[in-house]
This record gives C-alpha cells, structure tokens and sequence, in this order.
C-alpha cells in the first residue's frame, strides 16, 4: 500500500511539475506576442495599451461566461453570490490592473525578455502577502533569493539611462505593477483551492475583468479590433485562448496542489524561456522580430535568476539510523 501511495505522490508531483512547465512554455511566448501587436517589434503596431485591454480580455469573458452559464450554472452563481466580496478585487487584479500597467510598459520601450523579468517581483509579492495574511512561512533562503533579486532588477533599471533617460527605470517600475497585482490575485484565491472549482473560479474571475475593461471600449479597442490584420489575430487568439481561458486556469489548480509561495517561484521559469523564444524568432524572422538586450541587462537577469536558486533550494534530508529520511 505504501508503495503504491508512493507511486501515486511521485505521479502528481511530475503532474503538477509538467503543468508549471508547460504554463510558462505557453506564458514566456506572451510577452512576445503582446510586444508584436504593440508595434514594438519590426512591424507596426496592431493596438495601444488600452485596445489589447480590450482585445484580449472581451473575448477571453465572453468564453468564460459562456462557460459558467451554460456549464455551471448554479455552482458559479452560488460562489458569485457567497466570494463576491474577493471576486471583485480577484477581477480588478488580474484584468485590468496587471494588464494596463503591462502593456503600457512594454508600449512605451520595455523589451519583452525584460517585461517577463519583472515577474521576477512575483515571488516577493506573494510571500510577502502570503506571510501576512495566509500564515506561511516567510524563510530566510527566500527574503535572500528576493534581495538577490532584486539587485538584478535594478540592473536592468538603470541598463538604458543613457537612451531613455529617467523614463526607462519608471517605465521598469510602471511595468512591476503587473507581477504586484497579480500576488493579489493569487493570494485572494489561495483560501478557496480545495473548497471549490478552480475553473469555475478563474473563469469567474476572467468573465468580471472583463466587464470591467468594457468601458474602456470606445477609447479605441474596438477600431482596432476592426483593422486587425490575419498575423494581428493570430497573436491576439493566442494571448486569448492558450495564455488566458487555459493559462488562468492551470495557475489556479497550481495554487491548489502547492503553497502560494512555492507557486509564485515558478515565474522563474518566464525570463530564460521569453529570452530563447525572442532569440529564436529573431533568428528565423529577423524583418519582425528584433533581439536587443544590452550586456548589462543580461547580467541583470542572470542575477535574478540566481535569487531564484537561493530560494528554492533545499538541503537534501538527513537519513536517519535505520535508513529512514
């Protein structure tokens, strides 16, 4: 039985590790695609900060909607009416707040390998949060990893003072509203993993942010939808389907298998992976996409991946007479 139970445990841990993976594979190539329609690349650009709001986030709660009223209807209305009170805020964090101060950053010349590197705050964030309002543990290899981190970070504030001026190390800033907003987000939700669907939350969460972008509709979201040329659609279905209606989801199940904490780590995974996909696409289509980090930007990220190592690794346990762990 033991060994079966075993079995079983080493099974979901690879799950739940294949689908940390396999999530930030999906959301590092984000940062790529909002940079594209941005115009930041080599082509125009297809939406402002504001339209891509709309762009991506109308469609992505028209099919969360769909989904929760056609599917679970009274499961969704029941935790609407007993969680409004955290789905409200949930909304406003993960919609409009994480994604206005994105795509504005990224718009204004925050390069896309650099805007996933902000996500490098996520982890503070949300054990900063998670230590004051869940109960866990704030430990001392994490606050290390973060102030590791950090430092990186503020390399790459001050990498293109020279170009930009003050501007680039606010715009750096502006940009590291998104990873705050989303701890938010994440750390609301934590209390309801095991007690209700992740799904159907986060597509609660996604069909709310939704009705809360569509104001800024007429700012000029829908001329632009209405221009979106065949590549502009291609790179806003992904932002929709992959990255938001399934990525939103996965995160909430992750939130549901680990601690907050430990799930805010994974966004690790977003700098290395954005950095290889950009390189990749500017090696194979080098008229769109453009690869442009500066040396000290590089070393930056590297440090800010070592804050990564300081606060995930563990010593190996101890064996213990009888060759116990």
């Amino acid at each position: 039985m033991a060994a079966v139970l075993g079995a079983r445990g080493g099974g979901l841990r690879l799950a739940t590790a294949g689908a940390a993976l396999g999530l930030f594979l999906v959301w590092s190539n984000s940062f790529v695609a909002i940079g594209y329609l941005l115009g930041s690349e080599g082509s125009p650009a297809r939406f402002d900060w504001v339209g891509l709001t709309c762009g991506r986030f109308l469609p992505a709660a028209a099919l969360a909607g769909a989904y929760c009223l056609l599917f679970r209807r009274r499961e969704a209305a029941a935790l609407a009416r007993a969680e409004w009170r955290r789905l409200l805020p949930c909304a406003v964090a993960a919609v409009p707040a994480y994604n206005l101060a994105l795509y504005y950053g990224q718009e204004k010349g925050v390069p896309a390998p650099v805007a996933s590197l902000t996500t490098a705050l996520l982890p503070f964030f949300v054990m900063l949060l998670a230590a004051l309002f869940l109960g866990e543990a704030l430990t001392r290899p994490r606050v290390i990893g973060f102030a590791v981190a950090a430092a990186g970070m503020a390399l790459i504030a001050l990498a293109k003072r020279d170009e930009l001026g003050a501007a680039y190390p606010l715009l750096v800033l502006v940009t590291a509203g998104a990873p705050l907003s989303w701890a938010v987000f994440s750390v609301l939700s934590k209390p309801l993993a095991g007690r209700v669907s992740p799904l159907v939350w986060t597509y609660l969460v996604i069909a709310a942010g939704g009705v809360l972008v569509l104001p800024l509709l007429p700012l000029g979201g829908w001329e632009q939808l209405a221009a979106l040329d065949g590549p502009g659609w291609l790179a806003l279905g992904y932002l929709v389907l992959p990255c938001t209606v399934a990525g939103f989801a996965v995160w909430t199940w992750l939130l549901r298998r680990l601690p907050a904490s430990s799930v805010g780590f994974t966004v690790f995974l977003n700098p290395p992976l954005t950095a290889l996909s950009k390189l990749a696409l500017a090696a194979l289509v080098p008229a769109v996409f453009v690869f442009q980090i500066e040396p000290q930007e590089w070393a930056g990220g590297l440090l800010a991946l070592a804050g990564l190592a300081v606060a995930v690794w563990r010593p190996a346990p101890r064996a213990r007479p009888g060759g116990q762990e």
